[in-house]
């Protein structure tokens, strides 16, 4: 199931992004102000948290938003699964969740950005596996060697 973020699931969720070993800790306090963005203004446009669940346990995560200054099209900022979830489809029904989402505000792009580096590999083949295509690529974006790969796809 695919629910909205509640207040609760704050913590939880930093702990599934600590898990995956794939986020820094400099991500995860990212992650962690636009998870208290999305709790304490819930009437604010930019950001949209959801939780996807395996009967009460928080499995994975999303959040998304609208693009500033663009007519329709949408961040994907957040997308991630607990390691002890992995392989269930809950990345693939969270990506087809984020389409719907966007679908319904009239939106027709949803961009993800993501890492070069090795540890990646799985999130790249994720995104291409789900129809997005590599819009760009901007070499030592997070650090030398670090290259910021944008993926994008039409809704």
């Amino acid at each position: 199931m695919i629910r909205e973020l509640h207040k609760d699931d704050r913590e939880d969720l930093l702990r599934m992004l600590r898990a995956t070993k794939n986020f820094s800790e400099a991500e995860i306090a990212i992650a962690a102000e636009l998870i208290d963005i999305c709790i304490e203004k819930p009437e604010q446009n930019d950001y949209y948290a959801f939780v996807a669940t395996v009967g009460e346990q928080p499995a994975g995560f999303l959040l998304v938003g609208p693009t500033p200054a663009t007519a329709g099209t949408y961040d994907m900022y957040w997308i991630a699964v607990h390691p002890d979830y992995q392989g269930r489809g809950i990345a693939q029904d969270l990506d087809a969740f984020a389409v719907r989402f966007v679908k319904e505000r009239g939106g027709y792009q949803l961009i993800a950005e993501t890492s070069s580096q090795p540890g990646y590999e799985r999130t790249r083949a994720f995104y291409v596996k789900q129809g997005y295509q590599q819009f760009a690529r901007i070499a030592d974006y997070y650090k030398l060697g670090d290259d910021l790969i944008v993926f994008g796809k039409r809704v």
